[in-house]
């Protein structure tokens, strides 16, 4: 009797053990089965929920793999399936906050988010893409979609006037859209109804990025490919980090970064704000936390930056033959009144780039350009080209082309 007793002790002690959460991430990822809540979803979620059930651990909000309000062995199963890969259903929580539950497989998709297209065909499933928003399909943009001029467009750009019974025509099993722009509310409403899960994401942002693609290769059953090309992102930021890490604050260039329209600027907390600290500098405006905002001209000129960075914004690289247009709006901004007190001009440090320079792989591809920039003595053997390459070709499946900074960092 003894002995049985003592067993069971053990295997609960075993279970109690294994049950431990993982190392501490950045986030939580929003998949419910994560019953642990770190960034994935594993066999230590099983053991949690097990431990749940037998009120050795607290049910968490995510514990609930089968999203019923109930915390049982059929949440176990789910979660065991979801490791599989073969689960009929998933739930997550999505960018804005909304739980969707999708049905699983996914053979269908209508894409209105770019930036959520690009991961799609990173993870290797742009065939299942019925439906697609304007921006893919016209000037200059098609130039990097070759492979979607044939499906239906059921939105203008950037997600603004959606055709809902074009996209209800379409069956799609998932929609994805951005989480701020275009009609995000309305689409939920309209959409849902009809059984098309609509799951609103950013797919741009350098501190979500790796959550929402976690969250695709889950939905979308891509989960090795999305940890291999999350471990590609990865290294570059490594790179970058271990060499700028050891910067003083008092060596740390300052950011001037522009985009759109003239003195138009990202505060803290924006995507470029964590890009420009991540490569080691500094975002002058960073104090001021907001997205977007105009400066004051001459608030430009007393915070005087070391470096200037100029976003073309609606001018992708991607079809560009030549630097003429990049060449363009560095002499614009040079010849502005003042300017030429600048730092940054006095040093010849102004640069401009593409959208894609800064913004793409989750800001990755900015780190890569940004910290060339900044510390060409720390960054002599980082050659942003060999990324840009290697994103296009072996994870977007487009030829390598196109002109995306002036200068290029050398």
């Amino acid at each position: 009797m003894r002995r049985k007793i003592s067993i069971g002790i053990t295997a609960i002690m075993l279970l109690l053990v294994l049950a431990l959460p993982a190392a501490a991430s950045d986030y939580t990822l929003g998949v419910f089965g994560n019953a642990n809540e770190d960034d994935t979803i594993n066999m230590q979620d099983v053991t949690y929920t097990e431990l749940i059930i037998l009120e050795y651990r607290d049910k968490t909000e995510l514990s609930d793999a089968k999203y019923d309000g109930k915390i049982n062995m059929q949440d176990v199963t789910q979660i065991e399936l979801t490791i599989l890969g073969k689960e009929k259903e998933l739930t997550v929580i999505d960018t804005a906050g909304n739980t969707v539950t999708v049905k699983k497989p996914v053979e269908r998709i209508v894409v209105l988010n770019h930036y959520a297209g690009r991961l799609i065909r990173s993870l290797g499933a742009k065939d299942k893409i019925v439906g697609i928003m304007l921006t893919f399909a016209v000037e200059p943009y098609c130039h990097f979609w070759p492979d979607l001029r044939e499906i239906p467009v059921v939105s203008g750009h950037m997600a603004r006037q959606p055709d809902y019974e074009a996209i209800m025509e379409l069956e799609p099993d998932v929609l994805f859209s951005f989480v701020g722009s275009g009609d995000p509310e309305g689409l939920v409403e309209k959409l849902e109804p009809a059984g098309i899960s609509v799951v609103l994401l950013d797919c741009s942002h350098t501190e979500t990025y790796p959550e929402e693609t976690r969250k695709i290769g889950y939905i979308l059953n891509k989960r090795e490919t999305a940890e291999e090309y999350l471990e590609f992102r990865q290294s570059i930021f490594d790179l970058v980090e271990e060499r700028v890490e050891g910067l003083e604050p008092d060596e740390k260039k300052t950011v001037y970064y522009e985009f759109m329209r003239a003195y138009q600027t990202n505060g803290g907390g924006s995507r470029i704000d964590a890009v420009i600290q991540k490569s080691g500098g500094i975002n002058v405006f960073g104090d001021i936390p907001q997205n977007s905002f105009e400066v004051d001209p001459e608030e430009l000129l007393e915070r005087d930056p070391d470096v200037v960075f100029k976003d073309m914004h609606t001018t992708p690289g991607y079809p560009m033959t030549d630097t003429s247009m990049l060449e363009e709006a560095r002499e614009e901004m040079l010849s502005r009144p003042g300017w030429d007190e600048l730092t940054a001009v006095k040093n010849d440090e102004v640069y401009v780039g593409s959208r894609e320079a800064f913004v793409w792989i989750g800001g990755a591809m900015g780190v890569g350009h940004i910290s060339k920039w900044l510390y060409p003595d720390l960054f002599e053997d980082l050659k942003p080209e060999t990324f840009r390459k290697k994103y296009m070709e072996d994870w977007q499946g487009v030829p390598y082309q196109g002109v995306y900074t002036y200068p290029e960092p050398s």
